[in-house]
């Protein structure tokens, strides 16, 4: 007996220390507030039943079966379902860093993780089992630790560190008391801590295992809202992020270096939304890992990977090689073609994709960044390009109905002569990209380039603005017209910022602040979507454009304002590292700021929705928790559910603003109700038997309750909605409704 005594005190050891080496800085990472004084008393009374039960076989057998039993009952009967699928939640939520589901469930869920931590330390511990399981939790725990970066909680795992090296050593020297082991294997432990990067001594390993630990929260657990590339930071949006126009102030200063062997719109925000004054991305919320092999069909849809057909590519179809590397900071978008093939991102950096076809980091750009992109670099003017689209638009293209759907969405505000003027200049082209060629060409010949423009009145519609009375702007104004041009036509377009890359004979480009470029996207059924550019003398030839022979455009009008000289855009080639139109203000501008950030409000994804579930969820289940059809489920006596339903009629009313007077009884409250006429049904025979069993002191029968659960149906269907909403907002907020309500044997009826 002394020798069972003797191994069951052993193990007992173990397992505490095993277990609380382990439930505290697991409750701790996920939530300070998990963590309580009770916590260690708890699990040392598992222990000890464990021990209890561990006496003799049929002890053991009869204490799981009690343990299952009761198991079972809590699952299905009790609230287990509900505990389990909320620790689930709150424990996804704060690995995604949202901290503030947990402490909803604070207490709840650190019993739950106490009581299985424990019965697996306490089989862990166990002297026919290996040092493996234990091994395998301190394992786990360590990295829940390391990806919360909660490295402080270090100190608490030592003694489960402790007991699973002497469980480790035990294995080795069978005949060694674990009891004699444990004093050097704690002392061991503590001399790896101290001499480690966590205790005093400083540890150049600390600072590589942050980054492999930021790697990994980058690839599984990014949600944070990040920085968004748009022309507003860049200066060419001077009055905002939310209305275009005004005069630009773009800076000379660097931004990228870029190789290419031709000329390369880099994207950086693309936009489906047109308010009238501007755009927004009303589609990017999702974010994928571009390597994620589960998204690899979003992704290719996204970014037109199997388009064109492969049957009819063409040497336009060839992916080129382009490399960027950053000469100074930016947000976290990195720039690119629109149909990226390949995407080697530099150094430790973490590329994602948005619905939008955006490729972000997980952090914002700094210099010397680098990534290289292979990628066909398809532009409305290539040779045989109209030819391919038309040849496309003959094959399937399950793509095409939700963008169509999403990309030719217009303001109803839109005026009747922009309409007009659309159709006006399409009216002789029969296919889409003769249209969308028609639309380009017609910006370029009669609307005049310029820098110096006047603010934007904020209550007239910007397009219209620009197509019939002002005639003149840059890139934003242009891009903007372009694309609302096309979408009332019938054909999906979109609005994109970012750069153009001009490579000169050496195929390389400084891109600096005055290269910030805006254009249009537009998708062909079978094809993809087509880069188009209506800003003079903006475009991939470096020339200005000429319309089709197939497709003239109308006749150019002369601008409205005779008076104003207007500049031609030039027909002849540019040299190519002669600076663009964009890149010409009429005088130098100052330095810029540092660009401003924008917030991607819309992108906190994983969280949010889920939050958003969770918080739902969680109202639902008070609501039902704090209904009277529950609690009288749950009532032990019909003393208990003559009670609930008395209260409950009690609540209703009081929500009405009618509550009892001083020394009225409940019988002379429900008759001065009946008088009033307020409700169907007589209040009178609930309160002359509310009075009875008050003040008689009899026990309430099974008619009695179905007397007042039958009243209290009735109010609930005749109180006002304000009434409702008082009585379910009270329901919501009351802490101790139940417990207060269930057990008083007070009424106020």
């Amino acid at each position: 007996m002394k020798e069972i005594i003797r191994k069951r005190l052993q193990h007992a050891v173990l397992a505490l220390l095993l277990s609380a080496g382990l439930v505290i800085p697991l409750c701790g990472a996920l939530d300070g507030t998990m963590v309580f004084p009770r916590l260690i008393l708890l699990i040392a009374g598992m222990i000890l039943l464990f021990e209890l039960a561990s006496l003799n076989r049929i002890s053991s057998w009869t204490a799981a079966l009690l343990f299952l039993a009761a198991a079972a009952v809590w699952f299905f009967r009790g609230n287990g379902a509900r505990m389990l699928s909320d620790a689930a939640v709150a424990a996804g939520l704060r690995m995604k860093g949202v901290k503030t589901a947990i402490p909803l469930i604070a207490q709840p869920f650190s019993v739950l993780i106490a009581v299985i931590m424990t019965l697996l330390c306490c089989f862990s511990a166990l002297q026919d089992v290996s040092c493996i399981p234990s091994l395998m939790l301190c394992t786990v725990v360590i990295m829940i630790i390391w990806l919360t970066d909660s490295m402080n909680l270090i100190p608490w795992l030592l003694p489960a560190l402790a007991a699973a090296l002497t469980l480790l050593m035990t294995g080795r020297y069978e005949d060694t008391h674990p009891i004699r082991i444990l004093p050097w294997t704690a002392g061991l432990v503590a001399v790896a801590y101290l001499l480690s990067g966590f205790g005093p001594a400083e540890n150049s390993l600390k600072e590589k295992a942050d980054e492999i630990r930021q790697s990994v929260l980058d690839r599984l657990f990014f949600t944070e809202a990040r920085d968004i590339f748009s022309l507003y930071a860049a200066g060419f949006s001077p009055q905002g992020m939310e209305q275009l126009g005004g005069k630009p102030n773009p800076s000379e200063k660097p931004v990228m270096q870029v190789s290419s062997p031709k000329t390369v719109y880099l994207r950086g925000t693309v936009y489906n939304r047109y308010t009238g004054h501007g755009w927004l991305n009303t589609t990017g919320g999702r974010r994928y890992l571009w390597q994620s092999r589960m998204m690899e069909d979003t992704r290719s849809a996204i970014f037109d990977e199997k388009l064109p057909p492969e049957s009819i590519q063409n040497s336009l179809s060839k992916p080129e090689q382009i490399s960027v590397r950053m000469l100074s900071g930016s947000a976290s978008t990195l720039f690119v073609p629109q149909r990226v093939r390949d995407l080697n991102p530099g150094g430790e950096t973490v590329p994602y994709f948005s619905n939008s076809s955006e490729i972000f980091i997980t952090r914002n750009l700094q210099e010397g960044d680098t990534w290289e992109v292979s990628a066909p670099l398809y532009f409305c003017t290539d040779s045989g390009i109209g030819t391919l689209t038309d040849l496309c638009a003959m094959y399937e293209d399950p793509q095409w109905d939700p963008i169509a759907s999403t990309y030719t969405e217009l303001p109803s505000h839109l005026e009747k002569p922009v309409k007009e003027l659309a159709d006006e200049i399409v009216y002789k082209a029969d296919t889409p990209y003769e249209k969308a060629m028609a639309l380009q060409n017609y910006l370029i010949r009669n609307y005049q380039y310029t820098l110096d423009v006047e603010e934007h009145p904020v209550n007239i519609d910007f397009v219209t603005s620009f197509l019939l009375d002002t005639r003149k702007g840059y890139c934003t104004y242009f891009a903007s017209a372009m694309t609302v041009l096309c979408r009332m036509e019938g054909l999906p377009s979109r609005y994109v910022e970012g750069y153009l890359a001009e490579p000169d004979a050496d195929g390389a480009a400084l891109v600096t602040g005055m290269n910030a470029h805006a254009w249009t996207e537009v998708y062909f059924r079978g094809f993809g979507w087509l880069t188009f550019d209506a800003t003079p003398g903006r475009n991939a030839s470096g020339r200005q454009q000429k319309a089709p022979d197939a497709t003239p455009a109308p006749s150019p009008e002369p601008p409205q304002n005779q008076d104003e000289k207007t500049t031609e855009p030039s027909n002849e080639p540019q040299n190519p590292t002669d600076p663009a139109p964009d890149e010409m203000p009429t005088e130098t501008p100052p330095e810029q700021e540092p660009e401003g950030k924008t917030t991607e409000a819309n992108e906190s994804a994983f969280p949010w929705w889920l939050l958003v579930l969770a918080i739902a969820a969680g109202t639902g289940l008070r609501f039902r928790m704090t209904s009277p059809s529950f609690r009288e489920k749950r009532a032990e006596t019909e003393e208990k559910r003559f009670d609930i339903w008395a209260n409950e009629i009690t609540a209703l009313l009081r929500a009405e603003h009618l509550e009892r007077r001083n020394g009225e009884t409940p019988m002379t409250f429900a008759r001065r109700m009946d008088e009033t006429g307020l409700f169907s049904e007589s209040l009178t025979p609930a309160g002359e038997c509310l009075s009875t069993i008050r003040y008689s002191r009899k026990i309430p029968q099974e008619q009695d309750t179905g007397l007042m659960r039958d009243t209290a149906m009735l109010l609930r269907t005749e109180v006002s909605k304000g009434a409702k909403i008082r009585y379910l907002a009270r329901r919501l907020l009351s802490n101790n409704r139940i417990k207060r309500i269930i057990k008083s044997r007070k009424t106020n009826m």
